[in-house]
């Protein structure tokens, strides 16, 4: 998923965890041509219809990678600051054509301009943003914050920009007048900016906009600190030695009693996970949950309250009546009804197989010591799943765990998507802001693809989920070169350790996360958009999931497995009996899980449709009773670690919407083969080279040769394929 802020302002993309129910995490806009010529392959240039015009390279946007030189307190200011004055700079040379000749009104003076704009105010913000969550000096990541407050300024100040305005309303007279229409990506980001100086205010009377500066600049500011508390909650129970009962012995080994004699587990991922799904001793589980819900702490819960008032505020002055009615208007969904009736439409299609999978939880309830009267809480949610899993199926995801050994996992998946899209994958030295992380460039053709990093293992003061961030967008630049893109992978998987004793194992769950990520950065890296408003994953916000949970298909393939998955120990590939069983156990807890997301979805929609004053906490409560099989536990506050309120507001109902597009797709893949790289390379030119810059409905269409429809999800849904 891409965050975004506020138009052209490029966020991190922070993705789904299948089975964990929990994202983090954007959106944008297209090509420099009047007719796009269709991407040949990877690598391969995109020659424009008729030169661009020089308006001369700028000499902070250049190929080298950025991260090297922006590690430090004063590195991390000056990619900042150098690009925003950049940013300025074609800002102010938009604004100097008011009035020109309707001759200097050209593409390359005005809206090319305006989108190699984008491209340095995305320069300017995109790498700050990740060394703000994930390098290991807390100075250099208070530096690097101190970006996002002044990127939004500026985007502030582009749209309410009368003069700039006024140039790109001139351009388009100019052109519909002399019969000279736009089309492709161009046309689409003339017809958004024109829709975005509206809807940021331009048409507002002058102190209503001076309202509006103040609104967005503290909204940005509540937005980084509702993450940064995220980030730095340290959450942690201490437990007796026996209470890890039923956890596996590589947990165990890596928690050893401490002084005292007492066990830490912190509400971490490769900590938290393990626990609440295997520990047999339940109320351990619940108190853990408990401290995991709560992360954020009260100071969020206020923050939350506060963000929600002025966004409602935010809408009401630009004429909206509630933030879901204003954020959902540029997406594919368009209203704020039209979500509602797809929620109520999943809501109604699992509520028949969720009871049928909550009876099966509630005989394993019974059998553990539970009454039948019971409400069970979500902390015995991924417990009881996997004890029908293995009564009921054989299936034992601590032995599957053990064919998962993080480096085998990291090399299978980077073979598959080479073997898929014609890539190679080089190791380079990683210069980056901390020793875990790894560097590869991507290369196809004998040219140079991209570049990515892969930031894999859990640390203290960590972004605490998994998502791809983009630091480099590509783009068609002005002097005819074209840019490549660059991204990170940020995940928390467990870390390796020295002993062969305690091996890094991931868990299948770990495994499908990790190839929906790596979905994202190759949507970011095969990019062939010639605008970088539109590269990559700047796609509308309920389509840019697609392609990343459609590629979590590959994960349980017999094919795609047996190239990696090897036991850590006799290096045997999985038994067949073992991939049977996780075949069969598969669509159990599909029903359930998708009510978690229906709460979710449903907890975003009501906390922005609603008149602000109420008690968050009280909303949380009565969604989750209304959508999910599982009691709301008294003491708890989600949303105060609920981190995609921030970057997506009232765009959480994206994942079922992006996920019935995927399940749709994913119809010609299995029908011609999930490794067939005709079909890859069909699904590369039509969907993923063009970023953001065609309709995704049509992008879709194109590549299905029909269009695209509901019913392979919702079969998905019930539990049929």
């Amino acid at each position: 998923m891409l965050l975004r802020r506020s138009p052209g302002a490029l966020r991190a993309l922070c993705t789904f965890l299948p089975l964990l129910s929990l994202a983090c995490g954007p959106s944008g806009p297209e090509p420099l041509l009047a007719t796009p010529p269709q991407p040949t392959g990877v690598g391969a240039g995109v020659a424009s219809a008729r030169p661009p015009a020089q308006v001369g390279p700028d000499p902070t946007i250049t190929d080298a990678d950025p991260v090297i030189s922006a590690l430090t307190v004063e590195g991390a200011k000056r990619i900042c600051d150098d690009h925003l004055k950049a940013a300025e700079d074609l800002l102010a040379r938009i604004r100097a054509l008011k009035g020109a000749p309707s001759t200097a009104l050209t593409y390359e003076a005005t809206l090319g301009r305006f989108d190699q704009m984008q491209l340095q105010i995305a320069e300017a913000g995109q790498l700050p943003y990740l060394l703000g969550v994930a390098h290991p000096d807390a100075a250099v990541r208070e530096a690097a914050k101190l970006c996002e407050p002044k990127t939004e300024k500026i985007n502030t100040a582009i749209y309410l920009d009368a003069d700039a305005a006024a140039v790109l309303r001139a351009y388009a007279a100019r052109i519909a007048g002399a019969g000279e229409p736009l089309a492709g990506e161009r046309k689409r980001l003339l017809a958004d900016v024109l829709r975005d100086f509206r809807r940021n205010g331009l048409e507002l009377a002058p102190d209503k906009q001076q309202s509006l500066r103040h609104l967005n600049a503290e909204i940005t500011k509540l937005g980084q600190e509702f993450e940064s508390n995220i980030a730095s909650a340290g959450g942690r129970v201490e437990l007796r030695p026996s209470q890890l009962a039923g956890l596996p012995p590589e947990y165990v080994a890596k928690h050893p009693p401490g002084k005292g004699g007492k066990v830490e587990i912190t509400t971490d991922y490769p900590d938290y996970f393990p626990f609440v799904t295997y520990a047999t001793d339940r109320k351990a589980a619940l108190e853990l949950y408990v401290t995991f819900t709560n992360r954020g702490g009260e100071e969020n819960v206020q923050l939350l309250e506060r963000l929600l008032a002025l966004r409602h505020e935010k809408a009401r002055l630009l004429g909206y009546a509630t933030w879901a009615d204003y954020a959902i208007e540029p997406r594919m969904a368009r209203t704020s009804k039209a979500v509602r009736d797809f929620l109520a439409e999943v809501r109604e299609a699992v509520k028949a197989p969720a009871r049928v999978e909550l009876a099966e939880l509630m005989k394993v309830h019974l059998k553990t010591g539970g009454k039948a009267g019971d409400k069970l809480p979500p902390s015995d949610r991924y417990y009881l799943s996997d004890r029908v899993r293995a009564e009921k199926f054989k299936f034992d995801s601590k032995e599957l765990a053990a064919y998962f050994q993080v480096g085998a996992v990291t090399k299978g998946l980077l073979d598959v998507t080479a073997k898929m899209y014609g890539l190679e994958y080089r190791t380079v030295e990683a210069r980056a802001w901390h020793p875990d992380v790894s560097a590869y460039e991507v290369w196809a053709g004998g040219k140079l693809v991209g570049k990515f990093y892969l930031d894999l293992y859990t640390r203290p003061d960590k972004y605490k989920h998994a998502a791809m961030f983009p630091i480099r967008a590509s783009a068609r630049m002005p002097d005819g070169r074209y840019l490549t893109p660059v991204a990170s992978l940020e995940c928390n998987f467990p870390r390796p350790s020295a002993s062969a004793a305690e091996p890094s194992l991931m868990s299948h769950e770990d495994v499908v996360t990790f190839f929906h990520e790596f979905g994202h950065v190759l949507h970011h890296l095969l990019s062939r958009a010639e605008l970088a408003t539109y590269s990559g994953t700047n796609t509308v916000r309920d389509f840019v999931e697609a392609p990343s949970q459609m590629f979590e298909e590959w994960p349980w393939s017999r094919e795609v497995l047996d190239g990696f998955a090897k036991h850590h120990k006799t290096g045997a590939p999985i038994p067949e009996a073992l991939y049977k069983a996780m075949k069969a156990a598969r669509t159990f807890g599909r029903a359930l899980d998708t009510q978690r997301q229906l709460f979710l979805a449903s907890l975003d929609q009501e906390l922005h449709a609603r008149e602000p004053g109420f008690d968050s906490t009280r909303i949380v409560q009565e969604v989750q009773e209304a959508t999910d099989s599982f009691g709301y536990v008294k003491g708890t506050h989600f949303q105060s670690s609920f981190g995609h309120l921030i970057g997506y507001d009232a765009g959480y109902y994206s994942y079922q919407w992006a996920l019935a597009l995927s399940r749709d797709v994913l119809t010609r893949f299995k029908k011609e083969g999930l490794l067939n790289p005709a079909t890859a390379a069909a699904w590369r030119d039509e969907v993923l080279a063009k970023g953001g810059g065609t309709d995704e409905r049509s992008m879709v269409r194109a590549f299905l040769g029909r269009e695209p429809n509901n019913e392979a999800y919702f079969a998905y849904l019930r539990g049929q394929e």
